[in-house]
Parts: structure tokens; sequence; C-alpha cells
């Protein structure tokens, strides 16, 4: 996939047909509106989306990235998008919705058909909407659709719904809202080796300030290594039971795995919470837990592997 991050001058990008969004967790309505623009077969299949680069610049409430950048990429390219321009938000914030228009989806993208949801907004203040929109592709004899919301238990299907279950722990949701298993990546850093020593080894992901976090406690995972698949156990939390002072990270004991990865980039997907974060008495106690969590991830997901 190309992926773009500022508007040139002069544009290459062949004729496309475009989705508009965030996409930041590309769940099941996002994955709508994509299908839509990759449906345009005389086209090529592309995605304006954005990336917030300030925090204080961001307008949604609770706001937390569900996917990572490399992860977002991936799912995007598993659903046929060729082109992704991804501008900072601080570039384009203070653009008009005219401007907006002509300028990006116009000019740079030479945009032939255009889809987003009923609640998309562009331009400074986000003062334009889809009746806007509408008109302007209307006028510019550019297809234009607004791909209806998906429903989920009679709600629409949302980042929202899919932040608020995930800080829950209830990844049942969370997975059937983003239609596939939650995930997040990361390179593998060094700990206190402590699990080595008490008999499972670990692998220890640090989150960006910028992550999501879900629900501290115990997952039922499966780690990608390699092209292979591993079960594990992903305990998420700041290690009570072996001291103070750490912060928020994702350590995982990988069943049947053993090898040096330190330095590479693992993906971890969730498929269930298996217990609360907890202090231990003990690091004996400790350690029987940790590999009952072990047994539990591998009795709910051997065979997936």
């Amino acid at each position: 996939m190309r992926i773009c991050d500022r508007v040139q001058k002069r544009s290459d990008l062949p004729d496309t047909a475009v989705a508009l969004g965030l996409f930041d967790g590309v769940h099941r309505g996002h994955q709508s509106v994509i299908r839509a623009a990759v449906s345009e077969s005389t086209l090529t299949p592309a995605v304006f989306t954005f990336q917030f680069d300030q925090k204080d610049l961001i307008t949604k409430p609770h706001f937390a990235r569900i996917l990572s950048p490399a992860l977002k990429v991936r799912k995007l390219e598993e659903l046929g998008v060729q082109v992704m321009f991804e501008p900072l938000f601080s570039s384009i914030m203070s653009m008009e919705p005219e401007s907006f228009f002509n300028g990006i989806l116009r000019n740079f993208m030479h945009a032939g058909a255009i889809f987003c949801g009923d609640d998309f907004h562009f331009g400074k203040g986000a003062s334009g909407d889809t009746a806007l929109l509408q008109r302007y592709c209307k006028d510019a004899g550019i297809r234009f659709e607004v791909v209806p919301p998906l429903l989920d238990d009679g709600a629409p299907v949302s980042s929202t719904r899919i932040r608020a279950a995930l800080r829950e722990g209830d990844i049942p949701l969370a997975n059937r809202l983003l239609g596939y298993p939650y995930m997040t990546d990361g390179v593998v850093v060094h700990g206190r080796h402590l699990g080595r020593k008490l008999g499972f080894p670990t692998i220890n992901q640090l989150f960006s300030p910028e992550d999501l976090i879900p629900r501290f406690g115990v997952y039922a995972t499966i780690a990608e290594i390699d092209g292979k698949r591993y079960v594990g156990a992903t305990d998420i939390g700041v290690k009570p039971s072996v001291g103070e002072g750490y912060a928020p990270a994702a350590e995982t004991y990988i069943l049947d795995f053993d090898g040096d990865l330190y330095g590479k980039n693992i993906t971890l997907s969730y498929y269930a919470f298996l217990r609360g974060e907890r202090k231990f008495a003990s690091l004996a106690e400790l350690t029987e837990t940790v590999l009952y969590n072990a047994q539990q991830a591998k009795e709910l997901l051997g065979g997936l592997i």
C-alpha cells in the first residue's frame, strides 16, 4: 500500500475511490465504508484519514488509539486499500471545507468517488458535513455515497463503544464490534527477567502514550512470531507484586516457545479476559497463578493454533 503524509504540489496518484474517516479501530462500521470504496472497480481504492499529532488538538472525548499505526495499515491492506493519505491533523485543521475538498480530494487524491459515514465532518471547526460534501461532489461530477451506520444490539458500531469495552475488559464485545480479535503490537524490551528465574520466561512490550490501555489484568492471547502462532497469557498492568514505579506494559508468557525475541516487534491478539490484576503474597503464589492462567489460555485457544 502506498502511504502519503502530506499534500504535494503535483500529485501522481491515480484516480481514486476515497473512503473518508479517522478509522482508528478499522471496526465493522469502518469496514462498510472502506468496502464501498474498494468495490469501485474502475478506480484505485484509497483512504483519507489523519493522525493526531498534538494532544491538545484532540477533539474526541476519552480518545485513545485502538490500533497502532502498523496494525492500522495492516487492516487497511487486508481490506484491499491501495493508497492511504494520512496527514498530521495540525496540517489540515485550519482548512476551510471548500479548500479541503478541492485541494485534497479533487486535486491531490483525484477522487472519482467518495464514501463516508453519516457523521463525517470536515474542514475548519468541523464546519463541513455530509450535505455540504454531497453538494460539492454533485457540482464536480464526483460520485458520492453516505454509508449508513452498522448496528449491533440496536446501537451503532463505534470506536467509543470499543474503547469502553476494552477499558472494562469485555473482550468478546470489543472483538464483535471490531470484527476481528483486538490486537496490540510492540518491540520486545528487557524487563527484570524474573519470569525466567521463576520458570516462565516472558516478553515485555511497552505502550505508547497515545495507545488505549485495556483493563489491567490477564488475557488469553495468541502471539505471532515469524509467521507462526503461539498461545500466550498476557498480563497488562504495572506489576504490583514485584515492585513500584513500573509503566503500564503487556507482559506475555508464550507457551511452547523458546527463543530470543528482544528487539522484535510481536503482535498479540486478545480473545478472553481471565482475571483482574492483583498483588500476590509470595512469588510462589505468583508462579502458581501464572501457570494456571497459561493452562486456561491453552484450553481456550489451543484449537486456533
